[in-house]
């Protein structure tokens, strides 16, 4: 009984040191210089999806909480402990009637917005005037 007991003090220590590295990240973003805010019937979704190396198959990707009114975002992960570090392309939507009025140009394939994301990363700007060089 006592080793089972060490088994499982041993096992939640484990958890939780996996979890420890788990990141929330913020950003916003912006165009004309200002928040990117819907209009009327729209809303925008900010996707992070890992990028991985060729052959493997993205599982998980991590929905931004996104503020219409400050065009502000917020990456807590799939059960609000935060999500892991790694490579990601950030997607950027534009969503009306089940449209991307964006018409896929930031989408999760396509999107030129790639961030090395870590314990360091700043707030992420996301100006959609102004997207890098594609790369990644």
């Amino acid at each position: 009984m006592r080793s089972l007991g060490l088994f499982a003090v041993a096992l939640a220590l484990f958890a939780a040191g996996c979890g420890a590295n788990l990141l929330t990240t913020r950003g916003r973003v912006v165009k004309g210089g200002a928040p990117f805010k819907p209009g009327p019937g729209e809303f925008v979704r900010v996707t992070f999806v890992p990028m991985l190396p060729p052959g493997k198959r993205v599982e998980d990707y991590y929905v931004a909480e996104y503020n219409a009114a400050d065009g502000t975002f917020q990456v807590a992960g799939k059960d609000r402990k935060g999500m892991p570090p790694g490579k990601y392309r950030v997607a950027v939507e534009l969503d009306k009637h089940r449209s991307d009025q964006l018409r896929g140009k930031f989408g999760a394939d396509n999107s030129p917005f790639v961030y090395d994301v870590d314990a360091g990363t700043p707030e992420i700007v996301i100006d959609l005037d102004h997207p890098p060089a594609k790369r990644g």
